[in-house]
């Protein structure tokens, strides 16, 4: 319910910084401590960058620009748990493509387009 399969264009310094705090319990995991019989004394929240979740499978495989200044992820995303909101504010005063919101369709063309692409 409310939930969208999208794709996020992001800048190399956006896709190497943490998550928003709202993505956390999607893309993040727990860091457990456990004592010297393996018991867990305590569990921390870790709030991945886009790069670790990615990497850890919360995310689709990462496209890389030629340059390596963009790098497109796709995800499952909220509406109504603010998720998307927090997702577009990361692109608030820049232009396309830098943390941008795409669909499928315009993912594709963006991937298949010079930026990602030695198009000669």
């Amino acid at each position: 319910m409310a939930h969208y399969e999208l794709y996020i264009c992001l800048k190399k310094a956006t896709y190497e910084s943490a998550v928003p705090s709202v993505l956390q319990p999607k893309l993040g995991w727990n860091v457990h401590e456990y004592d010297s019989e393996g018991e867990i004394t305590s569990t921390t929240a870790y709030t991945p960058t886009w790069k670790e979740s990615a990497f850890k499978g919360y995310l689709g495989a990462p496209r890389v620009s030629l340059d390596g200044s963009l790098i497109i992820v796709k995800g499952e995303f909220s509406m109504l748990e603010g998720e998307l909101t927090a997702m577009i504010a990361l692109g608030n005063g820049m232009s396309y493509p830098n943390n941008s919101i795409l669909t499928k369709s315009e993912a594709q063309i963006l991937a298949n387009g010079e930026l990602f692409n030695d198009v000669d």
